[in-house]
């Protein structure tokens, strides 16, 4: 009978989950998500609201439009 992976290597340890989970989603720049069709018609919030330094995914994104338009700080 075939054994399956989990039984060839142990459990996986969260953290390692984590990681590749985290490396998997994109990640994307302030430039490259103002820029973007997606945020078209939200580029001025973006440009006020997200960091020039940071990366962000798109469910960041969607989170910090939510929030912004909520008035949340």
């Amino acid at each position: 009978m075939a054994r399956t992976i989990k039984e060839k290597v142990g459990p996986v340890p969260a953290e390692k989950v984590s990681e590749t989970i985290q490396s998997v989603v994109p990640t994307f720049t302030k430039d490259q998500l103002v820029t973007s069709r997606k945020y078209i018609h939200r580029r001025d919030a973006l440009n006020a609201l997200l960091d020039d330094s940071k990366r962000y995914t798109f469910t960041q994104v969607d989170k910090i439009l939510k929030d912004f338009d909520k008035g949340v700080k």
